[in-house]
């Protein structure tokens, strides 16, 4: 299928942090995320010797940006915040000019590097993570959006045992020509385990 894109959030040209990508999102919302803090200066293409190819990770952030506006014009979202969590990924490694040394990233991290893979949170009016809305987001964008996997990940990694609940959304390659395919895979997790294939499950407090 073929991706409609406003023309005036199709990038080109410099890409950088203020590169619009949808209405009140530009490619800041996805570089600072809370935990991942980057620059595109920073990040690697896949040989990890050269600068990354920010069209491509700017086109690939646009599915992402269509995600996020399909919530906040959701009045059902309307006393709640949704953030980024897991954005776009920068190894830690050391690198060479003769290459990356160490290991590469792999699963939903290497997914992260190119703006494919984002993680969010719904975040209440307490500051907190709120897992009985972060699976009412997960099932809206199920139903409403197209996507190539979401994962709806519970932990309690949190120092005070709570549980949190994040939405891990994995989006297709975008080509120039915006034509793409979805698999629209889902799964739910606990604490890195699977709970759940090909549907979602509610895990409570």
């Amino acid at each position: 299928m073929k991706i409609l894109v406003d023309p005036q959030y199709l990038p080109s040209g410099d890409i950088t942090s203020s590169t619009r990508l949808g209405p009140g999102i530009t490619c800041a919302k996805f570089l600072g995320a809370l935990g991942s803090r980057t620059q595109w200066d920073r990040l690697y293409d896949e040989s990890f010797a050269g600068p990354v190819d920010r069209l491509q990770v700017a086109r690939n952030l646009i599915l992402h940006a269509k995600a996020i506006n399909a919530v906040t014009s959701n009045l059902d979202f309307a006393q709640h915040r949704l953030i980024v969590t897991d954005g776009v990924y920068e190894p830690y490694q050391d690198f060479t000019a003769d290459g990356y040394q160490g290991e590469r990233p792999s699963g939903f991290n290497e997914e992260r590097r190119f703006g494919r893979g984002i993680g969010y949170q719904v975040i209440d009016r307490n500051g907190k993570s709120d897992p009985r809305k972060a699976f009412d987001l997960a099932v809206f964008w199920k139903d409403y959006i197209d996507y190539n996997e979401l994962e709806l990940a519970y932990d309690t990694f949190d120092p005070n045992g709570d549980l949190t609940s994040s939405v891990l959304l994995t989006m297709p390659e975008v080509p120039a020509s915006y034509e793409v395919s979805f698999s629209y895979g889902l799964e739910t997790t606990y604490n890195g385990s699977l709970q759940s294939k090909n549907e979602l499950l509610e895990i409570l407090p």
